[in-house]
């Protein structure tokens, strides 16, 4: 009998590069359903922005509309408030034109003779109060003066008034005189600055009959005033000089609407008054401006029929024609408020 020895098993048995092609393609069926899953939840995402976006924006846009409706109902159907003759101190302490609410009390703050060593420190109060004011200035210290601070004065809306080359006193010189003082203290100006003044100060306040300002005012459409004696506190002599506090008090004290208020910058105890001055004109309920303003704001308080009824024919008589520098008030001293005025 012969013997036949048992097969062993295979252990090595298949196609080893089929078996790799099959696992690689199971992998690329999950890697595409995961592509296709991940595909599916951003298209799911970005539809929920947008959807989200839609919805705010539209709340927004309703929200506008219901607003915007509910206000211009609100002023069709609720009247508007009346307004106020009562100034505010705080909302017209300056002025950028001359029309204002009847009653309201204006006043104007002028400086001669400068500029000086103390004018920086009257512009410094000045700025502090948030108020203008206007400075008659000599040609001969404006030579000698920084541009800066003349171009400062404009900035803090302050006016720049002629008072003549060498503080002349006009009712003393010659028409031809009187001209040329005016007309260099303007040229001063223009070399420093490029601008000459808008109103004129005659020193001491003479002269106004004189020929040479009269021609020279309306060549150069420049108004010519003076002061209200009442409210000036004389500030070159005593009392006032060297005492700030009566300084101050006295203006406060015989300040009236429309007011036109002598000072000068070249006394310290004036400068040093200005803060309490300015404060206690505030508290009154007065509103600053300059003379310009001041003289368009009273152009039809007193005309030229007025001003010859209180005597005052040598100054009508001085500025006759079309329109016209009139008289607005005459007072105790014989000091002259002209304005333009047309017949």
């Amino acid at each position: 009998m012969s013997y036949m020895p048992a097969k062993s098993p295979r252990t090595g048995g298949g196609n080893p590069k089929r078996t790799m092609t099959a696992q690689l393609r199971a992998l690329g069926n999950t890697v595409a359903v995961l592509a296709t899953v991940f595909m599916v939840l951003l298209v799911a995402f970005v539809w929920m922005v947008t959807a989200i976006k839609k919805k705010s924006n539209k709340a927004v846009i309703e929200t506008t509309i219901t607003t915007t409706t509910a206000a211009i109902t609100e002023s069709e159907t609720t009247p508007p408030e009346s307004e106020t003759t009562e100034p505010t101190t705080e909302a017209t302490t300056t002025a950028e034109h001359a029309s204002f609410p009847e009653g309201t009390k204006l006043i104007a703050l002028t400086f001669d003779d400068g500029p000086c060593e103390f004018t920086p420190q009257v512009l410094d109060t000045l700025e502090k109060h948030g108020i203008p004011a206007t400075f008659f200035l000599l040609g001969q210290n404006v030579t000698g003066t920084d541009p800066q601070l003349l171009q400062r004065m404009l900035d803090l809306k302050c006016e720049i008034g002629n008072h003549t080359w060498s503080h002349t006193v006009l009712s003393k010189v010659d028409e031809n005189k009187a001209y040329e003082e005016l007309q260099k203290c303007d040229q001063a100006l223009m070399d420093k600055i490029g601008q000459k003044a808008t109103v004129i100060r005659p020193p001491q306040g003479a002269g106004l009959a004189n020929p040479g300002l009269l021609k020279y005012a309306l060549e150069q459409r420049e108004f010519c005033i003076n002061w209200n004696d009442i409210s000036c506190p004389a500030d070159w002599q005593k009392p006032a000089m060297g005492d700030a506090h009566y300084t101050a008090q006295h203006v406060i004290d015989n300040a009236s609407s429309y007011d036109c208020v002598l000072l000068h910058d070249s006394h310290k105890s004036t400068v040093e008054s200005l803060d309490e001055m300015i404060q206690g004109l505030k508290d009154k309920g007065y509103v600053f401006v300059t003379v310009t303003q001041l003289l368009e704001a009273t152009s039809d308080k007193i005309g030229i029929e007025e001003a010859r009824k209180q005597g005052w024919t040598d100054a009508v008589e001085a500025y006759p024609g079309g329109p016209v520098y009139g008289v607005r008030y005459e007072y105790s001293s014989n000091k002259y408020f002209f304005g333009k005025k047309s017949y």
